[in-house]
């Protein structure tokens, strides 16, 4: 009994310890400070012996803005543990750490994934890596990577809410500009892009608020006990795409690029998919309705 009762104190502390975490990061309006990302210019290049890096790197011609310089830096000294045995016990792993250039993996199917990752970090002292820095943004990247791991390798099945999220980003950001910034690991560049359309305190929010997202969505305990911090989360991230979609619809109306029509036609159809966003377990969450949608174009217009 005093065992049981140690563990539930146990439980109960880490839970209150995450919420209170939680809370301090949700309220908090500088989530983090963004600088220039460095450049770290031509690296020459080096054998690559690794038959899964060889398949990744015959792909890269297909992407217009990939960053060699990256790639090149990281592969030379880039370790690979692969837990094999580990996938026996059902128990999977992959991830990449920049700081110690190492991917972790069991599944040969998340490489593709874990080596984007790879190709978009810099680590000096700042971890810089794809769109995020610092750790923040992290939801933001992974759903970003993920996308491109789908585009260009045909690989991928994780993340599907950041996943949604970074491809509602993209239609306004625009898709050259996302994959350049992604590549050259510059969430600055990204953060002054979205400033045509809002303050710099709601665009660190809304990267915060994917970061919150990703902490909690695939944790089972967690979604169910943060569940309305969760929800106002996504809530608050679905906003702020349809507030920056309709401004960039109404200038590109404004200019005469589209039509009246075209432009209320584009905006509803964008706010289609913001309606309901899944996690890994296909739980659907309802994260707008129709009638705060419309009221909100209507007051973005």
């Amino acid at each position: 009994m005093f065992f049981i009762g140690g563990a539930l104190i146990v439980i109960c502390t880490f839970y209150i310890s995450s919420y209170i975490k939680l809370i301090r990061k949700y309220n908090n309006n500088n989530f983090n400070t963004i600088k220039k990302t460095p450049n770290i210019g031509k690296i020459e290049k080096v054998v690559i012996k690794d038959k899964k890096i060889k398949e990744f790197k015959k792909k890269l011609l297909n992407i217009k803005y990939f960053n060699y310089s990256f790639f090149y830096h990281n592969v030379r000294t880039l370790k690979i543990d692969r837990h094999e045995s580990l996938s026996k016990y059902k128990v999977f792993i992959a991830n990449y750490d920049p700081i110690k250039n190492v991917i972790n993996i069991t599944d040969e199917k998340s490489f593709p994934h874990e080596l984007n990752h790879m190709s978009s970090s810099y680590y000096d002292g700042d971890d810089y890596s794809g769109l995020s820095q610092n750790s923040f943004g992290t939801g933001l990247n992974e759903g970003y990577t993920e996308l491109l791991t789908e585009r260009y390798f045909k690989s991928g099945e994780s993340y599907p809410v950041e996943f949604k999220i970074a491809s509602n980003l993209e239609q306004i950001v625009g898709r050259e500009k996302m994959e350049q910034y992604y590549y050259t690991a510059n969430l600055f560049e990204l953060i002054e892009e979205l400033k045509q359309y809002d303050t710099h305190e709601n665009i660190m929010k809304f990267i915060g608020y994917i970061d919150i997202v990703t902490s909690l969505i695939d944790n089972y305990f967690k979604s169910r006990m943060f569940n309305a911090i969760l929800k106002k989360s996504m809530k608050k991230i679905n906003l702020y795409l349809l507030k920056w979609y309709t401004i960039k619809q109404k200038r590109l109306m404004e200019n005469k690029n589209i039509s009246l029509e075209q432009c209320y036609s584009n905006i509803y159809k964008y706010s289609k998919r913001l309606y309901n966003l899944k996690n890994m377990e296909s739980t659907k969450y309802k994260v707008l309705t129709k009638k705060i949608i419309d009221k909100k174009i209507k007051e973005y217009l």
